[in-house]
């Protein structure tokens, strides 16, 4: 069962800010040419420039991928848009790693031509995530969700120190799109409400707020990430170890939209 609160929205701009630039690693395939997308798109909205990682001139791919892996596509589309295009040369998570030092964000396809199945995430997917220096949005799920249809960003909230980072994030991403804010915690404990009202308390100190609803989810994470649908992003905390948690891992192998990892050590303060 879920419990729904409104809340009223705020129309104060947020404070501007040095924005650096949004990166993604694309390969040519279906999901790859998506984060391409979605990147190129997010760059455009923001301001910024977009910083293309891509296989070198030597790797293999297959025969109907395009030599520029759509990039002549994308920037037809967003003209304007200053686009920077670097081979990866050896090692693919190094270098998506260094590229993320300085980035506002990391955009992967949640996998490429080297995944044989259709289904689970590519092998770099989860290294990234855990060796990027900012927040990481994997792209996957339905196309509605994936170009913005639903108008709403979903953000989990655990209770846990990363809450404050994720809220930032969301009220950000929702303020970008202009859509809706939508405040998940999921517990099957009465205590869950306590959380919500924190989270509630938070919101209300950022520069923007968007209209924004808070809702109880009796159950458990996994499963309100497999049946949560009818939003465009869904933003959590990657984990407080080294590597991504088990949520943030539930996350990027069954959410029916695309996912924003959240960095916790990563200052989003206006």
């Amino acid at each position: 069962m879920t419990t729904t609160v409104p809340l009223a929205a705020r129309t104060t701009s947020a404070a501007s800010r040095e924005v650096g630039p949004i990166t993604v690693g694309t390969d040519g395939s279906y999901w790859g040419g998506l984060a391409l997308q979605w990147a190129a798109r997010y760059a455009c909205t923001l301001g910024t420039k977009l910083r293309v990682l891509r296989p070198g001139t030597n790797a293999e791919l297959p025969a109907d991928v395009p030599l520029d892996l759509g990039l002549t596509h994308t920037m037809h589309l967003y003209p304007l848009l200053p686009v920077i295009c670097t081979p990866i040369t050896v090692d693919p998570l190094a270098e998506f790693a260094e590229a993320s030092t300085g980035s506002e964000l990391l955009v992967l396809g949640c996998r490429g031509h080297l995944h044989r199945c259709t289904i689970g995430l590519g092998s770099l997917v989860l290294p990234t995530v855990s060796t990027a220096h900012c927040d990481v949005l994997v792209v996957r799920g339905a196309p509605a969700a994936v170009w913005g249809a639903h108008r709403t960003v979903t953000a989990m909230v655990s209770g846990g120190r990363e809450d404050a980072a994720v809220l930032r994030r969301a009220v950000g991403m929702a303020a970008t799109y202009r859509s809706r804010l939508r405040i998940v915690h999921a517990s099957p404990f009465e205590e869950a409400e306590d959380v919500l009202h924190l989270a509630e308390l938070h919101v209300q100190t950022l520069p923007f707020r968007p209209p924004c609803s808070l809702t109880v989810a009796r159950a458990l994470p996994h499963e309100v990430i497999a049946q949560a649908g009818n939003t465009d992003l869904l933003v959590l905390g990657r984990g407080t170890g080294r590597h991504a948690g088990s949520v943030a891992k539930a996350a990027l192998h069954h959410s029916r939209c695309p996912v924003l990892l959240v960095q916790s050590t990563v200052d989003r303060s206006a």
